[in-house]
């Protein structure tokens, strides 16, 4: 059984007051559906624009619940799903919907119009946060895609915010640990299964 990964932010974080925004609210609107990032800078914010080099002019676009872009491309989302993860394989197109509007951050990466890589995270927005269903195609592995998208997660303000942030992977824990993620050994992952 795979125990699950996290990452501490080291720091507590104290009450949100009744005015506070809810973490997972998105602050976008419909005229903008999302911000596009390229790669974390060192204050943690995120630049606009693509990036070259190692991983061939690819875009990243964080989303916050409102995920236009995502929803109106959700049979790529669903191929992608399908190609190049074991675990998310089969999902209906309305239950990807539901999945996109229940995260409070979702990381796409694009190249053009085609979608090569995502991620996304829920989060209470203070205690905990976790990251689900990091997935880059195949021939856009070990090119650094998969840390870009999970450290512009790792920024979005809910996760940011959180004190500790979890992931469960099967196959992947030295590329999580290499991202500053250790392995959890007091804990154990217990599942619940439902029928669907």
């Amino acid at each position: 059984m795979t125990a699950p990964l996290q990452v501490s932010h080291g720091r507590g974080r104290g009450f949100r007051g009744p005015t506070s925004r809810p973490p997972c609210t998105s602050v976008s609107t419909p005229s903008v559906p999302s911000n596009e990032i390229a790669a974390p800078q060192a204050n943690g914010t995120m630049a606009a624009g693509a990036e070259g080099g190692a991983t061939g002019g690819i875009q990243l676009v964080r989303h916050g619940r409102l995920n236009l872009k995502l929803l109106l491309g959700i049979n790529q989302v669903r191929g992608l799903f399908d190609a190049h993860s074991f675990w998310a394989q089969g999902r209906s197109r309305r239950a990807l919907v539901r999945m996109l509007l229940g995260s409070c951050s979702v990381v796409s990466a694009w190249q053009g119009d085609r979608l090569v890589g995502i991620g996304r995270a829920t989060s209470d927005g203070v205690f905990r946060a976790v990251l689900w269903d990091v997935v880059v195609a195949e021939e856009h592995q070990g090119r650094g895609l998969g840390r870009r998208i999970v450290q512009a997660l790792l920024a979005s303000p809910a996760v940011a915010a959180s004190e500790r942030v979890y992931l469960m992977t099967t196959n992947s824990s030295g590329f999580y640990e290499r991202l500053g993620f250790s392995g959890e050994h007091g804990q154990q992952l217990l599942v619940l299964y439902r029928e669907r």
